[in-house]
């Protein structure tokens, strides 16, 4: 999403180069693209791509061909398979954090999703703050106030451990009945089993039409993730106008406190009273309605990509 999101509001149509077929060039169409096919994403970046003649490149996921001499930024979304390896399939693991280290040394700028990820930098590599910046995700006016409350609590993201989807299943199991329904909105990732219960719903993947929608009907979205670089969903629902309870990882504190309720990662006890309060309060979540649009609006997708065609400009002036 972020590189689609930046590539089509950079100030030029950008080459997207890519090992395999990109299939949705859905707002990229201006966008010129190359395709070498390879088995191996990282095969490919370190040969092909190395030899790619540019006047500027742009790493979207961190690692870049190290033996490129074009001068490059690179984006960082977090540092978990370095962190968190147990949370990564092993192609991952060593297709970054193998190049991860050197490839941010190599950039000419390094671009940073939150302050947190830039933190996680700054300690993990001595990556001078100098060298940072911050180019957040954003929401877009396709996610926008509208209908009316409903009765459910809605989680929306990839089912996995990281999410903290136990801890929302504990948090829900303890409210008092009649409790509102939970629906879990997503792919199934791993690790992570959702029982057939009844008074949980699992939908799946759905259409952006359709979550927005979810969004502007959750009597509370919940997010209890317990790792973030960014947080993309509480930030869509804030513009949805949902009333919203997550966790202080990422970027959520950033753009979420004092229009969101938030808990500490893992806090289940926590969680447990922040739903209780929010359910138990209609004019705390009609005033949690009315803000969170308000907040959302000042994280919009063209701030990032104003940041980054910044960053491209110095870089390509290096």
């Amino acid at each position: 999403m972020h590189t689609a999101e930046i590539a089509r509001r950079l100030e030029w149509p950008p080459l997207i180069a890519s090992h395999a077929e990109i299939s949705d060039r859905s707002g990229i169409e201006q966008c010129e693209f190359r395709m070498d096919r390879s088995p191996l994403g990282v095969w490919w970046q370190q040969t092909t791509l190395a030899r790619m003649d540019a006047d500027v490149l742009w790493g979207p996921h961190g690692t870049l061909p190290l033996a490129s001499r074009v001068p490059a930024v690179a984006t960082l979304h977090d540092l978990t398979s370095i962190t968190m390896p147990g949370r990564h399939r092993l192609k991952t693991i060593l297709s970054f954090n193998l190049f991860i280290g050197r490839s941010l040394e190599q950039a000419v700028r390094v671009a940073c999703v939150s302050r947190a990820v830039a933190d996680e930098a700054m300690r993990g590599f001595g990556i001078a703050a100098s060298k940072l910046e911050i180019v957040p995700n954003g929401v877009d006016e396709f996610f926008s106030p509208g209908g009316e409350e409903g009765d459910y609590l809605l989680f929306a993201g990839t089912l996995e451990p990281r999410k903290g989807i136990d801890d929302l299943l504990e948090a829900w199991r303890s409210l008092p009945a009649p409790r509102p329904r939970l629906v879990l909105c997503g792919d199934p990732g791993w690790k992570t089993r959702v029982p057939q219960e009844q008074g949980i719903d699992l939908t799946g993947y759905v259409t952006r039409e359709r979550l927005r929608e979810l969004y502007r009907g959750a009597r509370a979205f919940v997010y209890p993730s317990r790792y973030e670089g960014f947080g993309i969903p509480p930030l869509e629902a804030l513009a949805c106008g949902a009333p919203v309870i997550a966790t202080r990882t990422g970027a959520i504190q950033e753009f979420a406190e004092g229009v969101a309720l938030l808990v500490e990662p893992g806090d289940v006890r926590g969680l447990h009273a922040s739903l209780l309060r929010l359910l138990g309060d209609a004019s705390l979540r009609a005033g949690l309605r009315a803000r969170g649009p308000e907040r959302a609006k000042l994280w919009s997708w063209e701030r990032g990509a104003r940041a980054m065609n910044a960053l491209l400009r110095e870089a390509a002036c290096a």
